[in-house]
């Protein structure tokens, strides 16, 4: 007897039954999950005013779902219909088809079902990857033009941001959807034996024949359309010989008649395909020649072609070849990243700069700036933490404000600012328990300011948002900016969620402050607070949180937090709301889902308010002759991770500050201003949100525009790029001669950008101060050299103003080289190992390059970190000020102190400690530089000493020593370090007065 395959078991009915409740329950669980998200998030989006926006993205997901899901489902179920429809009638008796015998039977009787189930599958998750291109398609409905056209195919960039992106998506959905076709199709037909691969006779049937091949011919005719459409992005793809974006000579001649022709081929073929497969011949070679024409003219004229003029043409002759084009995207860089109206000036520096001007100057030294906001946070945190849950972000803030002194004049000077939030990390583990942590400790108290121009004793001088009545030895008073409402719900530092508001006969349970605390700015008479013991409590008044006061809403809670206590706090009332998404950026990153959010917003107190201040930038990676930059490490700097956000990393190739978005740090209101009116991007945005997301530029308020300030991470990235784009002729940027560096932080051991800094000063060709962002360049390769300052601020009437300082004469050092010169001065060296000896931390602040008279002013705090009385902190002091100017160091307690220095020595004609150091690190010019000067017979200068050159040897090496020890050493090593340099110091000074030096 044969031996046959065993049966295998059936499942029971009660089985089946199981099995199919289980499912369902996970179906359920799984759609009742996603309607409870959806429906929380609506409740989010109602209590910020902006249910717009989710509607908008909810349907435009849905719709796209629906239209493509239908859309593949139905080319799915037709090519599965067709193959089944004109299926053969018999097939031949081969072991293949005995073998799918089996599965006819199964699937023929309910052939529609099968059809109709796997059409509706496929469907699906077309749909599910076509609704994630919601973004595409609604930019593609409303998107405009730009004021740039591609000066090579003559298309407005408009076509690039908002056209071709859906383009290119509807022709990879047809590729997708053709080859769904022919799959479904050949098995399909494989099935039921129009197609096999053994036994005699035709291996395909000829309506099996002509139905793949027009399938074929379909997927050649749209490789022709993206033929078409690949020829637009030779504008936004890298150039591999200048390292650009956008076409050069090969894309733009060599490929760009490549494609030309591909298209033509692939029509041809696709006829050709068409053409025979109706049986004109049932020979498959003529079909297949005009596929393989298809494939050796794409490697021929797409690959070996461009290869050989890039090679052979371009490579050594790129400045001719490739300047044009280089030239079109050193302006469509320019346009694209708001520097299309880059100024740029020579500031002339003296050789010998008059220090006197220093004492005199008003318009820039009055203002400069000595307290750090990244040094000085822990020193906020201890003298103004009246409790331990109390923090402020690790990097503080720089706004200006205006007040009236004790003269009765109207000042204006900018200011360090904080505020007193909640750090949920901070709680003990008492007050971490669930009721206490989210309905007792929900927020932080307090707007505090302190004068970035002096201090108290070292600590900051402090004036506003103080726990004291006492001002110290400040020559600013302590009331500065007045604040109605300063408790603080929404921030940086709390993102858990807090369920406030009680009836109005019951007692205030929201901890606000301790009241054995003097406080200078009172909180309003009009709060609901009451004092219980040493503490007072207050009540939420606003209305930004969602209204859970009904069982069906902290039903929902409790579900989408998976929280029961939602359900059974007796803590939750019908006045209770709730508040979450309390991070700013993310809040502004939700209400506004096309914007870029600024890394580190900031507060400011606008008509007694409190808000955040937070820029928001439209991008796209799309912009043609635009070159790319990467965000995260174009902005990246010695803040970021510590107390400024790190942007994603994401490529772009246009941005603009469009938007300033202001969130209440009381109710968590969000207000969208525009910034920029010409914008196409949010202009079309604000279409699709209705017309009126954003609130148009005029009826911006005065008071919050005298806030604004020039945005940090657009800066950066337009510092980044003026590396190389500063050079506005092609042939120079081409070669490279001229580019720049930015500098690395010098205060920092490892290497990392310095960051820019926020000043108020008044620079060449300014009539007046202004809040200004600045930073410096080096020439590229040549590190201690100062190439050019760097400006961005708005002027009188609001406009972003970009400008670009080339230094030139004197001989001015990067700050890189300040750094090292201040270090290596004598006073210096003593205070370094002073501290080592003692036990106590330096840290240098940040180092300021302003231009003042004829020469650039370096100024560089020195803070001592001591440890907190009893707390096992280390708290930053302010105990020295460094200031360069015209080669001459200045180290004293105070600014004023350490400019005198300067100007006694510069009075004095004393050498300056740039021309005692000079050489000293044996730098040379570059022996590819071009010499001035015919070379003479003439006896060289006189050199040094060989005692000299050899104590100058030794300096640098003890130098080397300490900075090594610096960055990784132990403290006993720093020390023992610092002690070497010191000896080699007074070696040199031995050995220069032997030699009469």
């Amino acid at each position: 007897m044969a031996n046959r395959t065993p049966t295998p078991p059936r499942m029971s009915r009660r089985g089946r039954y199981v099995l199919i409740l289980l499912v369902g329950a996970i179906v359920l669980l799984s759609v009742l999950g996603w309607l409870v998200s959806l429906r929380t998030d609506y409740l989010w989006y109602d209590s910020v005013g902006y249910t717009a926006v989710f509607s908008t993205m909810m349907w435009t997901r849905l719709g796209m779902f629906g239209v493509f899901t239908l859309a593949m489902a139905a080319w799915c179920g037709l090519n599965l219909y067709l193959a089944y429809r004109f299926r053969p009638d018999t097939w031949p008796a081969t072991s293949e088809q005995e073998g799918l015998e089996r599965y006819r039977e199964l699937i023929s009787p309910r052939a529609g079902w099968w059809i109709g189930g796997v059409a509706v599958v496929v469907g699906v998750f077309a749909g599910m990857s076509a609704q994630s291109r919601w973004e595409t398609w609604l930019l593609f409905r409303e998107g405009g033009r730009f004021d740039w056209t591609d000066p090579v195919l003559g298309m407005n960039a408009g076509f690039y941001v908002f056209r071709l992106p859906f383009w290119q998506f509807l022709i990879g959905f047809g590729f997708a959807a053709i080859v769904v076709g022919l799959l479904a199709s050949l098995s399909a037909y494989y099935l039921y034996g129009a197609l096999r691969f053994s036994g005699q006779g035709d291996r395909m049937t000829n309506v099996a024949r002509i139905h793949l091949s027009v399938l074929v011919a379909l997927f050649l005719g749209l490789k022709a359309v993206a033929y078409y459409f690949d020829r637009f992005d030779f504008t936004t793809q890298e150039n591999q010989v200048t390292d650009i974006v956008g076409g050069g000579y090969t894309e733009m001649t060599a490929l760009m008649n490549a494609k030309n022709a591909l298209i033509w081929v692939s029509v041809i073929a696709a006829v050709v395909i068409l053409v025979f497969s109706w049986g004109f011949t049932r020979s498959l070679a003529l079909p297949a020649a005009a596929l393989g024409l298809v494939v050796v003219t794409a490697i021929a004229a797409g690959g070996i072609y461009p290869a050989v003029v890039r090679n052979f043409q371009v490579e050594p002759n790129r400045p001719q070849r490739e300047g044009e084009y280089a030239q079109h995207t050193i302006d469509g860089t320019r346009y694209a990243y708001g520097m299309e109206d880059l100024e740029t000036t020579t500031y002339s520096v003296a050789s010998q700069p008059n220090a006197e001007t220093m004492s005199a100057d008003q318009s820039t030294v009055p203002f400069v700036r000595l307290i750090d906001p990244f040094v000085v946070s822990d020193a906020f945190t201890q003298a103004q933490q009246p409790r331990s849950f109390y923090d402020f972000n690790e990097k503080l803030d720089i706004d200006r404000y205006t007040y009236t002194d004790e003269n009765g004049q109207e000042v204006t000077q900018d200011f360090v600012v904080g505020l007193r939030e909640l750090n949920p990390g901070q709680l003990t583990d008492e007050q971490q328990d669930w009721t206490v942590a989210h309905t007792v400790y929900t927020h932080g108290w307090g707007f505090v300011s302190a004068s970035t121009t002096e201090s108290d004793n070292g600590a900051p001088c402090f004036t506003s948002g103080v726990l004291s009545d006492d001002p110290g030895n400040c020559q600013i008073g302590n009331d500065i900016i007045d604040v109605e409402k300063p408790q603080i719900y929404y921030g940086l530092l709390n993102n858990e969620y807090a369920i406030v508001g009680v009836p109005e006969d019951e007692t205030p349970r929201e901890y606000d402050r301790p009241t054995d605390v003097a406080v200078v700015d009172e909180d309003s008479t009009e709060d609901p607070a009451e004092e219980i013991g040493d503490d007072r409590y207050t009540t939420y008044e606003g209305d930004g949180g969602v209204d859970i006061g009904s069982i069906g809403n902290r039903l929902l809670y409790a579900w989408e937090f998976q929280e029961p206590r939602f359900l059974l706090s007796s803590q939750i009332n019908e006045e209770s709301q709730l508040l979450y998404n309390r991070n700013i950026r993310e809040r502004v990153q939700m209400v506004a889902p096309f914007l870029t959010v600024e890394a580190d917003p900031y507060p400011a107190v606008v008509d007694g308010e409190i808000v955040w201040i937070v820029d928001g930038y439209t991008t796209t990676n799309e912009f043609p002759y635009a070159d790319r930059v990467n965000l995260a490490d174009a902005t990246n700097d010695t803040y970021s991770g510590q107390g400024v956000a790190n942007q994603a990393s994401e490529e772009v190739n246009y941005i603009r500050s469009s938007v300033k978005a202001v969130v209440n740090a009381y109710d968590g209101s969000v207000k969208l201003y525009e910034f920029d009116e010409e914008d196409p991007i949010l202009k079309a945005w604000n279409e699709i949100y209705g017309g009126d997301l954003v609130i148009p530029k005029e009826e911006t308020p005065e008071s919050l525009v005298a806030h604004f300030r020039y945005p940090q991470d657009l800066f950066k990235i337009q510092r980044s790029l003026l590396q190389r784009y500063h050079v506005d002729e092609s042939r120079t940027f081409i070669e490279g001669g001229e580019a720049w560096a930015t500098t690395n932080d010098p205060s920092q051991a490892q290497s990392v950008t310095q960051p820019a800094y926020y000043v108020y000063a008044t620079y060449p060709e300014q009539d007046q101060p202004y809040f200004q962002l600045t930073s410096t360049f080096t020439p590229r390769n040549r590190e201690n050299a100062l190439a050019s300052l760097m400006s961005g601020y708005y002027d009188e009437d609001g406009n972003p103003r970009l400008t670009v300082y080339d230094v030139v004469g004197g001989d001015d050092q990067s700050v890189r080289q300040i750094h090292q010169i201040i270090t290596s001065t004598s006073e210096v060296v003593t205070t370094l190992r002073d501290a080592t000896q003692a036990g106590t931390t330096v840290e240098w602040g940040n180092l300021l390059a302003l231009p003042v008279g004829d020469g650039i002013l370096y100024l560089e705090p020195m803070y001592l970190r001591r440890q907190a009385g009893g707390q096992g902190e280390d708290l930053p002091r302010l105990t020295n000020v460094a200031i360069s100017y015209g080669g001459y160091v200045g180290f004293a307690p105070t600014f004023e102190e350490a400019v005198a220095m300067v100007v006694e020595k510069y009075v004095s004609g004393a050498p300056s400690e740039a021309e005692q150091t000079e050489g000293e690190e044996g730098e040379t010019e570059s022996p590819s530089e071009t010499p001035t000067e015919a070379p003479t017979t003439e006896a060289p200068a006189t050199a040094d000493p060989p005692e000299v050159e050899a104590a100058i040897d030794n300096v640098i090496a003890a130098q080397t020593a300490y900075e090594e020890a610096q960055a990784s050493g132990t403290n006993e090593e720093e020390g023992r370090a610092l002690d070497d340099l010191l000896a080699a110091l007074d070696q040199l000074a031995a050995a220069r007065e032997a030699a009469g030096q």
